[in-house]
């Protein structure tokens, strides 16, 4: 195999490298984390080449999410033997993600979050940056129009799910996928401190309708509009407000995956049901 490596200075130049220079390969090999491969994924996308990931960040949801492993020499493999395989990209006003975009907690724990607690204790350590923050977020009121209809919100998190995991582990739904179609949106309602505690292990499972306290809604485009102006938290990243539209690009980005992955949630295996509406 030859590699050949990318020529660029700063990451804000990396995009532009792969358009100007992507189609001469025969993939795209990205080394980092998920901020990297969210600045990189639509550039890929645009050339329409396949993109292979080298998980070297500390959270690495994206990569969680597809089973790449995170033993560099496997993941290595994977950019041979991995399977090309289509995933959805999601989108947010002019800004693009590919695990979650969030409003409320999860952009007051980005401003708290410590690389080193995220690298050693993984989710934990993104939890304990929102229960720090809990303190700090006030309840916001939101209206949502999701499949023509409209839904009053009162929240102290909104999260739009792209793909399954995001902060290190937590997942956005007990059955989001990067490749459904659709996006998974979960509303966490106020609550005490201590029943925020004790509602942890299912916000890191990933919250479903069995869970009190949270609206779950799932669909093709979600329009929010926010009592008062929210930042977006977009993997990992604040870079856009409300009021907000998401939208979910079916099959935009062709990504290596390994073989496991195909075999245990490959698009013939997993058929969602379309019921809007999952809220408690």
């Amino acid at each position: 195999m030859d590699v050949t490596r990318g020529d660029f200075s700063s990451p804000d130049e990396l995009p532009d490298e792969i358009r100007d220079r992507g189609r001469d390969f025969d993939v795209i090999v990205l080394g980092g984390g998920d901020g990297t491969l969210n600045l990189a994924a639509k550039a890929v996308a645009d050339i329409e080449m396949p993109m292979a990931v080298l998980p070297l960040g500390t959270a690495n949801d994206f990569a969680r999410t597809l089973m790449i492993p995170t033993d560099l020499a496997a993941a290595c493999r994977n950019v041979v033997e991995g399977t090309d395989y289509g995933i959805d990209l999601g989108h947010c006003n002019d800004v693009y993600f590919l695990n979650v975009a969030s409003i409320g907690l999860a952009v007051r724990a980005c401003e708290y979050r410590s690389d080193t607690a995220k690298k050693w204790l993984g989710a934990l350590g993104y939890v304990s940056n929102v229960y720090a923050a809990f303190r700090d977020t006030k309840p916001f009121g939101a209206d949502v129009v999701c499949r023509g209809e409209s839904h009053r919100l009162h929240s102290i998190q909104i999260a739009v799910g792209n793909g399954r995991y995001f902060g290190g582990g937590l997942a956005v739904s007990s059955d989001a996928a990067l490749d459904d179609g659709t996006l998974d949106l979960y509303s966490l309602k106020p609550h005490r401190p201590g029943a925020l505690l004790r509602m942890l292990p299912s916000l890191v499972r990933g919250p479903d309708k069995s869970i009190q306290g949270v609206q779950l809604l799932e669909g093709e485009a979600f329009e929010i509009t926010t009592d008062r102006v929210m930042q977006i938290n977009t993997d990992g990243e604040i870079k856009t407000e409300t009021p907000a539209t998401f939208r979910v690009l079916p099959g935009a980005l062709t990504v290596k995956v390994p073989k496991a992955y195909v075999d245990q949630y490959g698009h013939a295996k997993r058929r969602r049901p379309v019921d809007g509406d999952r809220t408690r």
